[in-house]
């Protein structure tokens, strides 16, 4: 059972990697043509296990990203590595949603199989901040389907950016958390986030450097 939450937990988490970090809810937003960036973040789970993830990514077409994600837990929990690719099908506009697609395989380490998934992304610019939303399917490394839900309040403060956020997970509870970024030089961002998830706390720590 213990591994089996350490699944669900990694499995919530690493969904961050295909969002703009820190946030877990994935948004509909994609790089620049020609644009690359690497995420690196430290999390702890609800469970209590600590885990490493870096994600680079990269624009090649126009609306495309493609991300890799390797994801390693300490203490010999669950490792595995993911190939993602997001395809934005309608332009940011202010006043209005833009949407993407995004289509992603996971290979979990130590025998524990493979695993696809497909999410669907919205992005409203509200005027005063974007309204982040995601529905993602995909089953977990042990077979069983878990659908993840997640919505978003993203708002500028000057040189910090805030968000609000809140996930769901079939099996697993209910994640509430907050988060702030910072682009300290150029192309180089620090954040961090603090949420509960079933009364407990989980956090992360992270960089992003984009060029």
């Amino acid at each position: 059972m213990k591994k089996f939450i350490s699944l669900l937990a990694l499995s919530l988490l690493g969904l961050s990697a295909q969002a703009g970090h820190p946030l877990n809810v994935d948004d509909a937003n994609v790089n620049d043509v020609g644009v690359a960036h690497v995420e690196t973040f430290w999390s702890r789970a609800a469970d209590g296990s600590r885990s490493l993830t870096i994600a680079p990514a990269f624009s090649p077409l126009p609306g495309l990203d493609l991300v890799a994600q390797d994801v390693r837990t300490f203490s010999g929990g669950p490792h595995s590595q993911s190939l993602l690719a997001k395809m934005q099908v309608s332009a940011p506009r202010e006043n209005t949603c833009h949407f993407a697609w995004v289509l992603g395989v996971t290979q979990w380490q130590k025998g524990e199989g493979s695993t696809a998934l497909v999410g669907a992304n919205a992005t409203c610019d509200m005027g005063v901040g974007s309204l982040h939303s995601s529905i993602v399917s995909a089953r977990d490394a042990l077979g069983k389907d878990v659908p993840t839900w997640g919505l978003a309040w993203e708002q500028a403060f000057g040189e910090w950016t805030a968000h609000l956020e809140s996930v769901a997970q079939r099996a697993a509870k209910p994640l509430v958390g907050v988060g702030l970024r910072k682009e300290v030089l150029p192309g180089l961002q620090l954040d961090g986030t603090w949420g509960k998830q079933g009364g407990k706390a989980v956090f992360s720590l992270g960089t992003k450097y984009t060029f």
